[in-house]
């Protein structure tokens, strides 16, 4: 029995999982894409600021319930309860606001991009304090992720910033348990210092200064990062000293949160004001692991595609690219998705990144059909499943899939410039500074 060749272009053979994008009527896509999303975003107002409401006040009662319990011993009830408290105040309230989901259906302006958090301890303490500086993380994520996603440039490509796991010449049992401790630390040993990086090299372009490529601006930047320095052979380029980031971005989180924030315990003694404290800690790895789990996972296993070049943004190609690079859990349900951290809509989320929360829930089924009548892939898979495809590409195992660069759309594709972050924040409605807020 003869196998049936697979079909080519001109001299390129085309695979079978690719074939999809020959058949593709690229024009007709993105206008039901784009028609839903307009729809959606018309149709927002007082519901989706009533259910951000109601997430934050399931977010606040976890977090009333681990402060009034933290003087316990620690327990799982207590680190549960303070986990989910600061994993949601990320994942959903902040995340979502800061994209500008609410900017117009909020009368009070509480829940407005511009501002959030942002501008002074204060607020950053009162609107959203974690790891991640306000500022920084609107750079980092909102900007260069969400617009050049799974990109050369793309801050959180997966595959490109575990590449020292990948390549490590070790046992398997080493690689896993590098994962491992990256799971249990992430916020403060990865995103915190890439995120402000990135904040950094954005000044430094406002200022004209340059940055090169020699000077590895898409490399991942890490606490690893400020030890390399001394490693003969190894010369990573520094963006700012370490006591800067202590001084601006991990310090007041770390004393305001860890240690300031448990000193009514005293009160009760130095035993309560200590198992505050361990829980507390406990709480934070917790939440680094919850996070790690439903966010690493949204863009990276063998079945989610990377590409070697930019492109327009809310083009054709753009929508198809969110679609296929990105990739959906189990949907549908309050509770289900504040476990998620409303992750679990990663499809919707990337191609409207300004919808609210309620949004996604609501665009979901509508996306996901107008995908199967035009034949694009559509990922949704268990959240465990996805973190068995993600650690595979994590240690080496398997690569996310090139998209065929001979199938773009050579008119949609974009040569991204220093210029074009302040771009991708207008075309999000939002106002991202590029100026560091005085530290405490």
């Amino acid at each position: 029995m003869t196998a049936t060749a697979s079909p080519t272009i001109g001299e390129q053979v085309i695979a079978p999982e690719d074939q999809w994008i020959t058949k593709l009527d690229y024009a007709a896509f993105k206008q039901e894409v784009s028609d839903l999303g307009k729809r959606l975003e018309k149709n927002q107002g007082a519901d989706d600021v009533a259910h951000i409401k109601k997430i934050c006040l399931w977010s606040n009662a976890f977090a009333a319930i681990g402060l009034a319990t933290m003087w316990l011993p620690p327990n799982p009830i207590t680190v549960m309860a303070l986990s989910l408290w600061t994993f949601s105040r990320w994942t959903t309230i902040a995340h979502h606001t800061g994209h500008g989901g609410y900017n117009r259906a909020d009368e009070t302006k509480y829940f407005n991009s511009r501002g959030f958090a942002t501008g002074s301890l204060y607020k950053r303490v009162t609107e959203w304090f974690d790891w991640m500086l306000p500022e920084a993380w609107n750079i980092e994520h909102n900007n260069l992720h969400h617009y050049r996603l799974s990109e050369k440039a793309d801050p959180d490509f997966v595959e490109r910033n575990l590449a020292f796991t990948r390549d490590l010449k070790a046992p398997m049992a080493v690689k896993y348990a590098i994962v491992g401790f990256l799971m249990a630390t992430w916020k403060w040993f990865y995103y915190a210092p890439n995120t402000y990086k990135e904040l950094k090299i954005a000044e430094m372009r406002k200022l004209g200064k340059p940055v090169t490529e020699a000077m590895g601006p898409d490399n991942a930047f890490t606490l690893k990062s400020f030890v390399d320095q001394f490693i003969p052979g190894v010369n990573p380029t520094i963006w700012y000293p370490f006591t800067d980031l202590i001084k601006t971005v991990l310090g007041p989180y770390l004393l305001i949160h860890f240690f300031l924030m448990p000193l009514p315990c005293l009160l009760l003694g130095t035993a309560a004001y200590t198992n505050a404290v361990a829980s507390l800690f406990l709480a934070d790895i917790i939440t680094n692991i919850h996070s790690f789990i439903v966010i690493s996972t949204n863009h990276a296993g063998k079945d989610m595609y990377k590409f070697e070049s930019g492109c327009v943004p809310n083009s054709a190609t753009f929508f198809v690219r969110q679609v296929v690079s990105s990739v959906n859990f189990r949907t549908g349900g309050d509770v289900n998705d504040f476990l998620h951290g409303w992750l679990n809509y990663q499809i919707e989320h990337h191609v409207w990144p300004n919808l609210s929360a309620l949004s996604y829930q609501r665009a979901q089924p509508e996306l996901r059909a107008i995908c199967e009548r035009h034949g694009v892939p559509y990922v949704q898979e268990s959240v465990w499943e996805r973190l068995r495809k993600t650690v595979d590409v994590m240690v080496g195992l398997a690569d996310n899939r090139p998209f065929p660069a001979h199938l773009e759309r050579k008119a949609e594709l974009k040569v991204w410039s220093s210029e074009d972050t302040a771009a991708n924040s207008a075309a999000l409605g939002q106002d991202v500074k590029v100026r560091a807020p005085v530290a405490a």
